[in-house]
Formats: C-alpha cells, structure tokens, sequence
C-alpha cells in the first residue's frame, strides 16, 4: 500500500508541474480556414516533363550531432535571456502562500498590503463581471472583491465551478495595490523565502499578465500584483 500511495504522490506532482508549465506558455488559437473544392470541367491527361540529369558537386562542412540534452540547454536558455524577473527579485525574497479552488499561488510580501477574513459584508455590484464579488469597505478604504479563481483558472479547469457559489468557499481576502483589490481564496498558507533561481519566470510572450512565474519546488504560481492590478482595471 504505500507504494501504491507513494506512485499516486508522484503522479499528481508531476500533473501540478505540467500545469504550471502550461501557464507559462501562450494558449494557442485554433482557426479552422475552409478550403474551396473546385471541380474541374474535364480532366486532362497528365503532363509529364523530362529534364535532363544535372549534377551538382557541392563541399559541405559535416554537421555536427546535436544531442537532445544540448537542445533543451539551448532553449532553455533563450527563455532565461526572455523571462521577464523584477527588480525586487534579484535578491532572494518573501512570498505568502495561498489556495484558491485547488491552485496554490503565492503573492510577494513587497507587494502585499493585508490579509483580512472574509465578511459578509461585501455588497455587491449588479451589472459586472462574474469574477466580480463586490465592494468591502475596510479601514478607509473601498477595496473591490473578486473571484481568484475565475481569473486565473484556465476554461477547462472552471468547469468544476460551474453553478457555485464563491462566498461558500472563500475564507480569506489578499489586499493588493494599496487596498484597491481584495483577491478572495479558500486558505490562507506559510510565508516562505525564495531564491530567484527557484522560479521559472515568465516571458514577454504569455499574454497571462497576472502571472510572475512558477515555483515547481513549491508546486504553486507566483502572482505578479501590478500586472493582476491592471487587467481588473481593464476589465479583463
């Protein structure tokens, strides 16, 4: 029984690092182009052209063998020289842990301002989004409570949420861009130091704003707050 336990450990570690993976890298967008069928008015006989033989005598420089080892080397370093890392993260630095729907995600204390439990009394707002919960009115501040993971879960992982009601879930409310946003989630973890070379950061290539990096060791996502700020200014 225990290896049967410790192969099912493995086997969702190794489920949770792909799924960061994924975050990491841009969703693709499939197109379906129709191609026009033309039917010709007679078929014609096929017309065979002989060229003669030429040969061509070239020197080539043998090529050398590249091994798969050398290639991932390779583009793993063309995504280090493209990952985006900030300024706070050139040094090692603190992260608090957090659960939303299942995904473990981590913000930086740097651009922490406060963690309050959930209330009851956050009003809400007919007329926005669905990820929108409502308005909290915390010390002097109008903070604006979201659904976390309607955010930053992708389509296929939501559907899981489908007909629930977030307010029975969260228990805890991150406050982030000086009280501005209040990112409701289900559990509140550790604080925790990381080493910059600890996470995989994202590049200027994921359209994922919200997303810093992943942190695999940790099996969890790091937020990049600024980035999350602005798509909930935009509306995203």
């Amino acid at each position: 029984m225990a290896g049967h336990n410790s192969n099912i450990l493995v086997d969702e570690k190794l489920a949770v690092s792909l799924f960061l993976d994924s975050l990491l890298r841009e969703p693709e967008i499939e197109t379906e182009v129709e191609t026009p069928v033309v039917t010709p008015l007679t078929q014609p006989e096929p017309v065979i052209e002989i060229k003669p033989e030429v040969k061509i005598h070239q020197e080539t420089e043998p090529v050398a063998d590249i091994s798969t080892e050398t290639k991932l080397q390779v583009e793993e370093q063309k995504i280090v020289a493209e990952s985006i890392v900030p300024e706070w993260a050139k040094q090692p630095f603190q992260v608090l842990l957090f659960d939303v729907a299942g995904l473990k995600l981590a913000v930086p204390l740097i651009e922490l301002c406060g963690v309050i439990e959930w209330k009851d009394s956050v009003t809400e707002m007919p007329g926005h989004a669905d990820f929108y919960m409502g308005i909290l009115q915390h010390l002097n501040y109008k903070v604006a409570v979201i659904d976390t993971a309607r955010m930053v879960l992708p389509a296929n992982k939501l559907s899981h949420l489908a007909g629930e009601n977030p307010r029975e879930r969260v228990k805890h409310i991150v406050l982030i861009d000086d009280y501005r946003w209040g990112l409701a989630c289900d559990k509140i973890g550790e604080v925790i130091t990381l080493q910059p070379d600890e996470v995989r950061w994202r590049t200027s290539k994921t359209s994922r704003g919200w997303l810093a990096g992943t942190v695999i060791e940790h099996m969890c996502a790091l937020l990049n707050s600024e980035g999350f700020a602005q798509m909930l200014a935009n509306g995203r």
